[in-house]
């Protein structure tokens, strides 16, 4: 019995579901994106794959869905650093293992899935000498990635995210909620301090090259004593706009001081932020 493909049912389930798998990278990460940029990266992903199942009546393999992937995820949140856009493809991975995963114990063990019928279902067989193993490199993995998973989900109130906007250009950072940073500007306003790295966007490619060889041109600095600075100054940039983003919450702070710190975060994020900056209200 040779099965059958049908399109029009295909579509609409890929699109739903690419799109629904982007949403839920974003929220773990803490990122925030309009619902249609979710909808334009699951229709691109399910355009394509579609269109290859149609044209060469094959599935496209794995490399093809991991493009099909980076697409959407570029698609949905346009990621200002490698390292974030990364991050977003992983945990849509992880999304998508944790769906599946969960879906299919849930069809072998309860059989839920002929609630809607036989479908196209000729044969059943479950390889059940695989589940010892399944259930070892689940344990690997989950060991393995015990940090990530503390970071991003168990202590997600933690983080946020910060956009910071500078002469038209913009450098989007995950950043921890310090409530240790107590460092105040002139004006009493908290400071968000952000690693070497993650400010590098907000310049040319000739102004980044003389900061990462020490030049403080263009710069300000603010009188501080820690993180190792040698002469007392915390430097950093006027910055335009400072946008934290929290789930469905954002705050925006304009003409604010940004730090910048000599050396990089030991931990997933690339900046801290004071609690005063979520109680302040934006402009």
């Amino acid at each position: 019995m040779e099965p059958k493909i049908y399109i029009d049912i295909v579509f609409p389930v890929t699109w739903g579901m690419d799109a629904f798998l982007l949403w839920m990278a974003g929220r773990i990460l803490g990122l925030r994106r309009k619902r249609w940029r979710f909808a334009l990266g699951g229709l691109f992903a399910a355009v394509c794959d579609c269109a290859w199942l149609f044209f060469l009546q094959r599935s496209g393999g794995a490399l093809f869905s991991l493009l099909l992937l980076a697409g959407g995820v570029f698609i949905a949140y346009t990621p200002k650093s490698g390292k974030i856009f990364l991050r977003l493809i992983g945990t849509t991975l992880l999304s998508s293992f944790l769906l599946g995963g969960g879906a299919q114990l849930l069809f072998t063990f309860t059989q839920a899935q002929r609630l809607f019928g036989q479908g196209l279902i000729v044969e059943q067989i479950y390889p059940w000498w695989l589940l010892p193993w399944a259930v070892l490199l689940a344990y690997v993995l989950l060991k393995l990635g015990a940090g990530w998973m503390e970071t991003h989900i168990c202590r997600r109130r933690e983080f946020c995210t910060a956009a910071v906007f500078r002469q038209g250009r913009c450098a989007e950072v995950r950043v921890l909620i310090d409530t240790g940073n107590g460092l105040k500007q002139a004006d009493d306003r908290g400071v968000a301090i952000l690693e070497m790295q993650a400010v590098l966007p907000l310049f040319s490619a000739e102004e980044g090259v003389r900061l990462l060889s020490g030049s403080r041109e263009g710069l300000e600095w603010l009188a501080f004593s820690s993180l190792g600075n040698p002469d007392g100054r915390l430097w950093g940039i006027r910055a335009e706009k400072l946008i934290l983003f929290f789930g469905g919450k954002s705050i925006c702070h304009r003409d604010i001081f940004v730090g910048i710190a000599e050396e990089a975060f030991t931990g997933s994020y690339e900046g801290i932020v004071p609690p005063s900056l979520w109680k302040e209200d934006s402009e």
